[in-house]
C-alpha cells in the first residue's frame, strides 16, 4: 500500500483473506476479553476461541502491515486488521 493505490491493494488482500477463510477478521471488530462475574470462571473454551481470534487478526494485522510503505506502517502498527482497515477507509 503506497497510499493511492488502496483499492487496488484493498481488493488483493480481499482475495487473499478469502481463499484463506479469513474475511472475518477485517470485517468484525475485536470484542473485549471475556470477564468472569464474581466467584464464577470463564469457560475454557470461550478462552481459547478468544484467544485464536486475537491470535488470527494479529497475523491478518501483520500481513497488511507488511505490505505497506514504513510511513503508513508506522501509523498502523499498534491496530488490529480491522480497526486498520476502518483507520484507512477515512
Amino acid at each position: 500500500l503506497t497510499g493511492p493505490n488502496f483499492i487496488d491493494w484493498y481488493r488483493q488482500l480481499r482475495i487473499v483473506l478469502s481463499i484463506e477463510d479469513k474475511l472475518n477478521y477485517l470485517e468484525q471488530t475485536i470484542h473485549p476479553a471475556p470477564v468472569a462475574h464474581a466467584g464464577q470462571q470463564v469457560a475454557p473454551e470461550i478462552l481459547a476461541a478468544y484467544s485464536a481470534w486475537i491470535k488470527g487478526s494479529k497475523e491478518i494485522a501483520g500481513l497488511m502491515l507488511m505490505t505497506m510503505e514504513p510511513e503508513i506502517q508506522r501509523n498502523l502498527e499498534p491496530l488490529h486488521a480491522h480497526e486498520m482497515l476502518k483507520e484507512l477507509k477515512t
